[in-house]
């Protein structure tokens, strides 16, 4: 098992409405992504939000370049960005100039996009899911650039795009039409999220032979989650590797359980849940089923202290290495643990010294234990 981030990115909503308030995440985030770096973490996964007060950041790519000059082996990647918001020829040259910067180290997430008033503000129905088929013609359009010389045109439902030769204008041959390509071949890494227990997107990844990360369920949920992703690559003919198959989830680690406990309950983890993504995900229609480990639960029932139970990733070192142990086997078993970063700039010392224990006693107990269960 690897260990890797995942920044929705939550802060909390005050920051945006205090003057600096948007250098102080960036800041935060960044110093986060460094300390990951030096610890070994394998990669980081950076979103893209427009309307959200408690995840503002429009442009993940700005992190990551800065990112990729204060850090030295960690992977930065987009995680995701929403193609439905862009013009497929625009982020197509954008992520290969990107990855050209970063030289081997980025990778590429895509995601449909979930937040409704983002929806609204480009004129998208997210309730019929068109910014689902959109996502896909996207994408496809994407690495259409990336993968196939010109000329061509794509008519498609969504945009018409083109690809024009080089020598498509006499008068000066050569010079233009020359579509910037990415340095990675044939593409960077192109990872897709999923969040239902038959997650469309997930199935799709594993047609497209896209690496899969598992977002926000209940641990009934993971081996189907799997299932999905074999599903859809059989119906390609293709073969699913688990160490490619990413679970992002809430960890922290302390050097006794109450310390832990009481740093999720009383900080920003906390805080997130109770008053943004539990009343969200209650009324977004099923979302919150996701998280309930049983289906008599009724939402009444999920509380903070509920999913530190049955979903989250607490406690001391010898706790949460039983935690993973048991994910794994409940799993069947997953390469890359996303542990979900949050703004804890008020408990630096605390966040700082959970991912230390992850990194440096956590992490080779599960894998000693994989090891020895393999032989």
């Amino acid at each position: 098992m690897k260990i890797g981030l995942f920044f929705a990115p939550a802060h909390p909503p005050e920051r945006t409405l205090e003057l600096g308030g948007y250098k102080r995440i960036f800041d935060w985030d960044l110093s986060v992504i460094k300390h990951a770096d030096m610890l070994g973490f394998e990669e980081v996964w950076y979103g893209e939000h427009y309307t959200h007060i408690w995840e503002p950041v429009p442009s993940p790519d700005l992190i990551l370049q800065t990112a990729a000059r204060e850090t030295t082996n960690i992977k930065l990647g987009a995680g995701t960005f929403l193609p439905p918001f862009h013009h497929p020829a625009e982020l197509a040259s954008r992520i290969s100039y990107q990855d050209q910067l970063l030289e081997g180290r980025y990778m590429v997430g895509f995601g449909a996009g979930s937040v409704p008033s983002d929806l609204k503000m480009f004129g998208i129905d997210g309730s019929t899911g068109e910014h689902r088929d959109m996502n896909r013609e996207a994408v496809e359009i994407i690495v259409k650039y990336w993968t196939e010389n010109g000329p061509w045109r794509y008519e498609g439902k969504y945009w018409t795009c083109e690809k024009v030769a080089p020598d498509a204008f006499s008068i000066v041959p050569g010079t233009l039409g020359d579509h910037l390509h990415p340095f990675q071949s044939p593409h960077p890494p192109i990872a897709v999220s999923g969040l239902s227990p038959n997650s469309p997107s997930l199935e799709w990844a594993g047609e497209m032979g896209y690496l899969p990360i598992s977002l926000n369920m209940n641990n009934r949920f993971m081996a189907g989650h799997w299932e999905t992703v074999e599903r859809g690559a059989t119906k390609a003919g293709r073969v699913a590797n688990r160490d490619d198959w990413r679970i992002a989830r809430e960890v922290f680690v302390a050097d006794t359980d109450e310390e832990a406990l009481e740093n999720v309950r009383n900080g920003f983890y906390g805080r997130f849940y109770r008053d943004q993504l539990l009343p969200v995900f209650k009324n977004l229609g099923g979302y919150a089923d996701n998280w309930k480990h049983d289906d008599s639960v009724t939402d009444d029932e999920l509380t903070l202290d509920y999913l530190i139970e049955h979903m989250f990733i607490v406690g001391s070192v010898e706790t949460v290495t039983k935690k993973l142990e048991d994910m794994q086997r409940e799993s069947g078993g997953f390469g890359t643990l996303l542990v979900e970063a949050m703004d804890y700039e008020d408990r630096k010392d605390a966040w700082f010294h959970s991912l230390e224990l992850l990194a440096t006693k956590v992490l080779p107990r599960v894998n000693a234990a994989e090891l020895a269960t393999a032989r």
